[in-house]
């Protein structure tokens, strides 16, 4: 597979993303900067770091595994070591005790940079717990020490939130050190949910939905969305599994699935009371990364 073809690819799998227009756009921005820098000779401008923000369970390390895939096949940025990008989970340190996370990280990129001298890559950093904290002297010595790597690595600050009070006040800690863009990754509608789930789950394996299936499997998932503890694609995709091991242990006659074949996951359903009181459990604690392939 040529270079064109491993971008196009790329590309096509961001497309598939469903909803975080804006990382579509940024992706879109990022096709023509490497057009332009190309086309005119120009190799000294260097990217900025980026602020995502999103709702638990929105996507980031969908899009962050998208966007290191696509600038590898694309070349715009340098890559060596173990992995194209990896995740970590900045925990809080209080003023008056010592600032382990930052050799923590620092450890973590020593990691990944395997044999190399340096790791050169994509590093999603999570900042949830520094949300009501990022005025204190800890927070910018970890944005220094991101300045002082970011000739080699690309930073995305993560966070989970809506409140857009709070992102400003970050934004505003952030500007005093970096360079850096602002992205918002929308989470899905209902409908789109349910066109995801169709499509990856249904149709993937042959199924036709009919248009009542459909109407119960909408309805299911707004009533899921208006959970307390929602979280995301994690709980989409537990009750889009349970809904297709459900269907494959009944006695099926064709591929047309209908509504009453579906009864057991309707909106007022046992199964989706439960589900609206699921707990995910995070499994990125501290460190987690992509390997090369």
């Amino acid at each position: 597979m040529n270079r064109k073809e491993c971008v196009d690819r790329c590309i096509d799998t961001v497309k598939e993303i469903q909803g975080v227009d804006d990382f579509k756009d940024l992706v879109q921005r990022l096709q023509m900067f490497q057009k332009n820098i190309e086309e005119y000779s120009v190799s000294d401008v260097t990217l900025p770091s980026y602020f995502w923000v999103a709702r638990r369970g929105g996507g980031i390390s969908t899009c962050i595994s998208a966007l290191a895939e696509y600038m590898y096949a694309a070349k715009i940025i340098e890559f060596t070591g173990n992995v194209k990008f990896f995740e970590f989970d900045l925990a809080y340190v209080s003023p008056n005790a010592f600032f382990s996370e930052l050799p923590r990280l620092n450890n973590a990129i020593s990691e990944v940079a395997g044999h190399h001298r340096y790791f050169r890559g994509l590093a999603c950093i999570n900042i949830d717990e520094w949300e009501q904290h990022t005025n204190e002297e800890h927070f910018y010595k970890f944005l220094e020490y991101i300045a002082s790597k970011n000739d080699k690595v690309l930073t995305v600050f993560s966070l989970h939130s809506d409140n857009k009070r709070v992102v400003e006040n970050i934004e505003s800690s952030l500007s005093s050190c970096t360079r850096f863009e602002t992205i918002w990754l929308r989470f899905p509608d209902a409908g789109e949910l349910l066109e995801y789930v169709d499509a990856k789950y249904f149709k993937q394996r042959g199924f036709n939905l009919a248009d009542d299936a459909k109407l119960l499997l909408g309805d299911s998932i707004t009533e899921i969305m208006r959970g307390k503890n929602f979280y995301g694609f994690v709980t989409i995709k537990k009750y889009a599994n349970d809904v297709i091991f459900g269907l494959l242990t009944s006695e099926l006659k064709g591929y047309e699935i209908n509504a009453d074949m579906l009864s057991e996951f309707n909106k007022d359903s046992v199964y989706i009371k439960r589900l609206k009181t699921f707990v995910s459990v995070n499994n990125t604690i501290g460190f987690n990364s992509s390997l090369e392939v």
